[in-house]
């Protein structure tokens, strides 16, 4: 009999450390999915992109303010984030390797920041079953040595996760986060940036959605916390036509519109 049960748990025991050494092997044969750039920063290319007569004409009317508003704050995030949102956009197509000393995935490559000399940037992925350890450090000749300018976690297939983005070397203190999910199978992108560092500026967010099933399927919300004031914006990305809502402004709570040539219209 009890040879009996020892033949049946054979087979049993070598299905298990097969599963167990071919659970291990995946993370090392497979490189997780490297989030889109997009989760660390948005991209406003249909504002900053239009420059023609009818844009500058626009530029006092509903597009004109939404404009503004996204030029603004977008700027805030770029001026104190250029260099890991730069970073971090440099891995992207870069291949990685697997470190078997860490037993960590790596992507490694020099980059540019406009008017400054080149950096590099190592990111690390901590594979751990279906979640990810991000970290992103960044060298700068003998004057910066690896320092994590960034950290995240996200899925192994980069459909969702998170970001803490710190200041600087000088101040490593959480400066933003991110949140977001990315659907690409739907079209479908949410990401909500927000300002950690104390000041006028803290709890300040920026909320981007995009949902391909939708006539305006783009749509960002910016949250003032210095003067308490939203402003939500919602676009179609092939026509351009838009909206805007901002009590402060406006001094109402409804949608004001613009057409395919940036001109004010009426909402339908």
């Amino acid at each position: 009999m009890k040879r009996f049960i020892a033949t049946l748990l054979i087979p049993i025991v070598v299905l298990s450390a097969c599963t167990e050494d071919d659970s291990e092997n995946m993370s090392t044969d497979t490189a997780p999915t490297v989030p889109s750039s997009s989760t660390m920063a948005p991209d406003f290319g249909e504002f900053n992109d239009a420059t023609d007569e009818g844009a500058r004409e626009a530029m006092v009317g509903n597009w004109g303010y939404a404009a503004i508003n996204v030029g603004v704050y977008s700027s805030i995030l770029y001026q104190h984030l250029v260099i890991p949102v730069t970073a971090f956009k440099a891995t992207v197509g870069a291949e990685a390797y697997f470190d078997e000393e860490t037993e960590l995935w790596v992507w490694e490559r020099n980059f540019d920041v406009p008017a400054q000399s080149d950096y590099q940037i190592k990111l690390t992925a901590d594979v751990d079953g279906d979640d990810v350890d991000w970290k992103g450090y960044i060298s700068h000749g003998t004057d910066l040595d690896e320092f994590m300018w960034f950290e995240g976690e996200s899925t192994v297939n980069g459909e969702s996760g998170s970001w803490m983005l710190y200041e600087s070397p000088e101040n490593p203190s959480v400066w933003l986060t991110s949140d977001w999910t990315n659907e690409d199978d739907s079209d479908i992108a949410h990401v909500t940036f927000t300002v950690q560092k104390e000041g006028d500026n803290e709890g300040s967010s920026i909320e981007y959605e995009a949902d391909a099933s939708t006539d305006l399927d783009r749509m960002v919300t910016i949250y003032d916390a210095s003067i308490d004031n939203e402003v939500s914006i919602m676009w179609s990305q092939a026509s351009g036509q838009g909206r805007v809502m901002s009590e402060a402004h406006f001094q109402d709570s409804e949608y004001h519109c613009w057409d395919a040539d940036l001109m004010d219209t009426e909402c339908e």
